[in-house]
């Protein structure tokens, strides 16, 4: 019995583009937008202008989607900082390496869930600057990836006057405490008493914490720029309601970080007040911009300069970890990660630039008075009350 040779096969042609609708064109543009693949300015004509909707969307474009989302994400992150080789604590013990070195796959391997697609729908279907469709979804619903989506989304958007005002309402921006960290000064309402930030607490853990190991370089980066930037500030205002959100954001996150024993997520505090801070500094650094007598109490004055403090004045936090650590025996289960904190404190030059954030503090203190419900020239709280600016 002979045996026929099977016929030879073709190999399979490459598939071409996939077909699109303008709707499903739209919508991915803005998400190239979103993740900083697209121009900006164009990004943000098509988030103002509204394009007929369908009632759903193709297989084909839910998966570039998808990928586009993949691969975006794990380069932002790579570039961010976690390509870097450095030590981070697991299990109160440090571990070197690269993001993909120091934690195993399946917890780093990120995961989008239904209200990014319905976000990017919305985004595509309407004028968000005058829509009338209540979009949002409770924080509870979103994984890690998903946070961080919607704070890189806020802070490409952040930038039209208009779209933020209608962004920072949303729940996905005002209850997720990366969109605080990246832009405490847009995420914080402007007319509200005082900053209602949200919990620090989920991203000192799990997949979050990962990713903000990740972010550190991008946080030191950002809070640098947005520290030398304070001086070109002219509106009393403005002045005030960053300086507050910023110390409400720092104080809190910082008492969760110490509270969930991962001192190390603070480096950008600690780095961005090191290079800040390079040289003795008075509080005109910070205010020099400000126009006019600014307004008519003394006292309210004073708080708005005080306020654009509010970075340096984080120090005091990170010169009590350092006594704290300088005090931790080798037997001692935190000797690691104390260890670890010393040399981190040491490389940032930290005595002396704790020494520099107090001068250029002190120098409003004298002329403080007595303000009610004011906090300490210390920093401790009023009696019976909370840190100016930490969640109640």
């Amino acid at each position: 019995m002979t045996r026929t040779a099977a016929p030879p096969t073709q190999p399979p042609e490459p598939e071409g583009p996939r077909q699109v609708t303008k709707f499903e064109f739209n919508l991915l543009r803005i998400l190239r937008f979103l993740v900083r693949h697209f121009p900006a300015d164009q990004g943000l004509q098509l988030v103002r202008t509204a394009t007929t909707k369908p009632e759903c969307i193709s297989a084909g474009a839910v998966e570039l989607v998808k990928d586009t989302l993949k691969k975006a994400f794990v380069l932002f992150l790579t570039r961010a900082g976690g390509w870097r080789n450095d030590k981070y604590l697991r299990d109160g013990q440090p571990v070197g390496g690269r993001v993909w070195d120091r934690i195993p796959l399946d917890e780093r391997a990120l995961e989008f869930s239904r209200p990014v697609l319905d976000f990017l729908f919305w985004l595509t279907a309407e004028k968000v600057h005058e829509s009338k469709v209540a979009w949002d979804t409770a924080p509870k619903a979103l994984t890690p990836a998903d946070e961080l989506f919607f704070a890189l989304s806020f802070d490409a958007m952040r930038t039209d006057p208009d779209v933020l005002a209608v962004m920072r309402r949303k729940d996905v921006v005002a209850r997720n405490p990366f969109c605080w960290l990246l832009a405490p000064q847009d995420a914080a309402d402007p007319d509200a008493a005082k900053p209602a930030v949200p919990d620090f607490t989920p991203v000192c853990q799990g997949q979050r914490a990962v990713l903000l190991e990740c972010l550190q370089r991008e946080l030191t980066n950002r809070w640098v720029k947005t520290e030398r930037d304070k001086g070109q500030l002219t509106d009393w205002k403005k002045m005030r309601v960053q300086g507050n959100a910023e110390f409400a954001t720092l104080r809190g996150f910082l008492q969760v970080a110490e509270a969930a024993r991962r001192t190390d997520l603070a480096r950008f505090v600690l780095r961005t007040n090191a290079q800040v801070l390079q040289s003795d500094l008075t509080p005109v650094f910070w205010t020099g911009g400000l126009q006019g007598s600014g307004p008519q109490r003394l006292a309210d004055r004073l708080e708005t300069q005080r306020a654009a403090l509010a970075v340096p004045r984080q120090m005091e936090i990170l010169e009590t970890w350092q006594e704290r650590a300088r005090y931790v025996g080798y037997f001692d289960d935190d000797y690691q990660a104390s260890q670890m904190w010393k040399a981190d404190w040491e490389a940032a030059s930290g005595d002396r630039v704790a020494a520099r954030a107090r001068a250029a503090v002190e120098m409003l203190e004298p002329l403080r008075g007595p303000v009610p419900g004011a906090a300490p020239a210390d920093g401790a709280p009023p009696a019976g009350g909370n840190p100016e600016g930490s969640p109640g």
